[in-house]
């Protein structure tokens, strides 16, 4: 008879690499005055927003001697708010220096190529056929939702966009890769461009919104929205991948 193999003991530790999807927090001035009114306002109308998402500090755009911000102060103000910072990225040497000491990791960034030395003269390379491209990935399909979205509802379109043709109540959300498209009352969260589309826009032929995102940037209506599309039909973009822009459709 054979010998009966023994099935390979699981490993109590196993290393991958992946990728998260977490929340980009783009500083634009690291005075603790300005943060905290921003955070104050930013949050005022939907406070308990973030579920425990992962968040990164982008500082790319804060000038090279800048001031380090208060790490611990903003970490726990965003802690309090449900995002949870662990590192920052685009960092100064000094900005990642105080990172570090407050308990974030700084993620590398990518180094420049180095400068090559002058090739010695090489023989003429065979030319070789270059072989027929693969056919295009194939897009993901459109996600249609024909029914009301209640408060506490979540629907996310993995990968391309998302058809809603009933109302988007207050407390539900809208997520979606790519762009969406409300063909009703929109009076809960929607967010475009969930991986980073800056292209992706939010089209609503009833704007009452909560909270509106493209790729990562938000707003808030602590107020209704101005009267040019309040309750009307309307479309959210990006201007210049930065400053979110809400114009009648």
């Amino acid at each position: 008879m054979p010998r009966r193999r023994e099935p390979r003991p699981v490993p109590a530790l196993e290393l991958k690499t992946t990728r998260l999807a977490g929340i980009q927090v783009i500083l634009n001035s690291a005075e603790h005055a300005a943060l905290d009114t921003h955070l104050s306002t930013l949050f005022a109308a939907t406070p308990d927003f973030f579920g425990g998402e992962a968040a990164v500090f982008e500082c790319g755009r804060l000038p090279a001697d800048a001031a380090s911000p208060d790490w611990g102060w903003l970490a726990h103000e965003l802690r309090s708010r449900g995002l949870n910072p662990f590192a920052v990225q685009n960092a100064s040497a000094d900005l990642a220096a105080s990172a570090l000491k407050a308990g974030l990791l700084v993620l590398n960034d990518a180094a420049p190529a180095p400068v090559a030395a002058e090739p010695e003269p090489q023989p003429e390379p065979e030319i070789t056929p270059i072989p027929d491209a693969a056919p295009p990935k194939a897009a993901a399909p459109t996600r249609i939702i024909d029914k009301p979205l209640r408060s506490g509802q979540r629907v996310y379109a993995a990968g391309g966009d998302i058809v809603v043709l009933a109302a988007v109540n207050p407390g539900a959300e809208v997520i979606a890769d790519g762009s969406i498209h409300v063909y009703a009352p929109l009076k809960g969260r929607a967010l475009a461009g969930a991986r980073g589309d800056t292209s992706a826009r939010i089209f609503t032929t009833h704007l009452e919104a909560e909270l509106v995102s493209i790729a990562g940037i938000y707003r808030t209506f602590d107020t209704t929205p101005d009267a040019a599309v309040a309750k009307k039909p309307a479309q959210i973009r990006l201007a210049d991948a930065s400053q979110i822009v809400i114009e009648p459709l």
